[in-house]
């Protein structure tokens, strides 16, 4: 479908999932991040019991999500009968 134009949103992607077909889609969500945070203790010097709601978490989460989505971008091939 991203071949043809559409821009897609893909829901509750994982990291590796990103990895593999990040380069097709327009955006993406997940809550992975809240579920990760809500099982750990706090950061360092937050005072709420976890970090499942909160911003500093939430954005540490997203560089990482940035830093593991490959760089290089895969040639989409258009249908030739098309043409």
């Amino acid at each position: 479908m991203a071949a043809h134009g559409l821009r897609l949103h893909g829901f509750g992607f994982k990291i590796l999932g990103l990895e593999r077909v990040g380069h097709l889609l327009a955006s993406a969500d997940s809550a992975a991040w809240s579920s990760h945070a809500r099982h750990r203790p706090a950061l360092p010097g937050h005072t709420h019991k976890n970090c499942a709601n909160c911003i500093d978490y939430a954005l540490n989460w997203r560089q990482r999500v940035i830093n593991a989505i490959p760089t290089h971008q895969q040639v989409m091939l258009t249908d030739r009968s098309a043409a």
